[in-house]
């Protein structure tokens, strides 16, 4: 069965849909996890000069929020094409030429991104029944699984972009 050009647009709408409510959601809980660790970060700076009593788990919890923070953050900024690019070459050639760069761009990035899911996967499933030593209800598969999550995030925009490509 031949993909006609309805089957291309309702895939690559349907792909735009999930990315910006994925790309909402994210941002939501970007902002949540930003406030959260000023909120606890003061208050242990707060407890622990005006008490000296710190929060000990403050540190623990931050630093693991600070890795979504990175790697969600990541994939938004990849999505919305933040990243630093060198396209002196990539201007100087034609339409065509630029398409098929980006299509080699694309699927070398999705192949990294899947060697992520995959591998980040089993390291979840390995860590789960592993907890931090501070914090004994968290479980360091769920820190840990950032990186199949982000990487997952940057496969669907990617799939949205390939759909994109024009080569004509």
């Amino acid at each position: 069965m031949m993909i006609t050009e309805t089957h291309q647009n309702f895939a690559k709408s349907a792909l735009t849909v999930l990315l910006n409510k994925t790309t909402a959601g994210i941002n939501a809980a970007l902002f949540i996890f930003l406030v959260a660790m000023g909120l606890i970060l003061g208050a242990n700076i707060v407890l622990r000069y005006l008490f000296e009593s710190p929060i000990s788990w403050s540190n623990v919890i931050t630093r693991y929020a600070y890795i979504y923070i990175v790697l969600l953050g990541t994939a938004i900024s990849y999505i919305e094409g933040g990243h630093a690019q060198i396209d002196f070459v990539y201007n100087g050639v034609s339409k065509r030429t630029q398409a098929l760069f980006d299509l080699l761009h694309y699927l070398a990035m999705m192949f990294l991104c899947i060697i992520l899911i995959f591998f980040g996967i089993k390291h979840v499933i390995t860590m789960w029944p592993v907890h931090s030593p501070v914090v004994n209800f968290l479980s360091m598969g769920v820190v840990y699984g950032s990186v199949p999550i982000s990487a997952a995030v940057m496969v669907v925009f990617l799939i949205k972009k390939i759909l994109e490509l024009n080569f004509k």
